[in-house]
């Protein structure tokens, strides 16, 4: 399915998305196959596959453990893909890669689009590509109906806004906290009025991440975002080896952000 497609059902239901963050090959490449099967079945609507990268620039101490346990299992784009290829046979939901710039141009860019079309990848997410420098893989991805999502935060100028909302394709990765990814108790007040702003400048659909953690958080983005990307705190969770809890948690955030339900956090 394309990310198109997943929003439109979406608004369609009247509801928001959730997409989910897991580091591939954390602990291994055979639990993440098994794990995107199973946040499919409690209601996930995307689900980003991190490629591990010696180094994380823009994430916190989580993933950056995950990653690096990951590359010491020998995990990356090789058989991050082969495993792609297998999970086009078992997801109906769409599936990014989030990579950063380096594994990818060693890889190729013309070789890493069209892999990322033979193994069904709908989506591209390079956190360490400036705008400047992203048409080239840009360009790659496009020939084969693949979006490069791009990333907007609160910092970012009026200026340069207007240029990624006019370039962008699939959603904009609205960056909720600054810094890097990692749980965040409380998110700032600002960022509400911030991204109905950006829906009022074009109708790509936004999705807030960064530091997504509880409850409230996600009842209170369900009034602006389309959807919320969680990764630090299911990262978190696999790693306290409580998986059937973590699940569970999941998918009491998917109903809030259905039903617009919430429960005690």
């Amino acid at each position: 399915m394309k990310i198109f497609e997943s929003f439109k059902n979406l608004k369609e239901q009247r509801r928001k998305g959730l997409i989910i963050y897991i580091t591939a090959g954390y602990p291994d490449i055979t639990f993440t196959e098994e794990f995107a099967e199973k946040l499919q079945d409690v209601g996930v609507d995307m689900i980003e596959l991190g490629v591990p990268f010696s180094d994380p620039i823009a994430d916190g101490p989580v993933i950056q453990e995950a990653s690096q346990k990951a590359i010491e299992n020998n995990t990356n784009l090789v058989s991050i893909m082969d495993m792609c290829l297998r999970l086009k046979h078992k997801l109906h939901i769409p599936y990014l890669l989030m990579s950063y710039y380096n594994p990818i141009y060693t890889y190729g860019l013309e070789k890493f689009a069209e892999d990322c079309y033979s193994a069904n990848v709908s989506g591209v997410i390079v956190p360490d590509i400036p705008l400047e420098e992203s048409e080239p893989l840009g360009n790659e991805l496009k020939k084969y109906g693949i979006d490069l999502i791009l990333f907007i935060s609160s910092t970012t100028s009026e200026k340069r806004r207007k240029k990624i909302l006019k370039k962008g394709s699939g959603f904009i990765y609205y960056i909720a906290v600054a810094g890097v990814t990692g749980v965040r108790d409380t998110l700032p007040e600002d960022i509400y009025e911030d991204v109905l702003s950006l829906h009022k400048q074009s109708k790509i659909p936004i999705a807030v991440g960064f530091g997504i953690s509880n409850q409230k958080q996600i009842y209170r983005l369900r009034e602006c975002a389309d959807a919320v990307i969680i990764g630090s705190y299911v990262m978190k969770g696999i790693m306290s080896g409580n998986q059937d809890h973590l699940l569970e948690t999941i998918k009491n955030f998917h109903e809030i952000l259905k039903t617009g339900s919430t429960l005690d956090s």
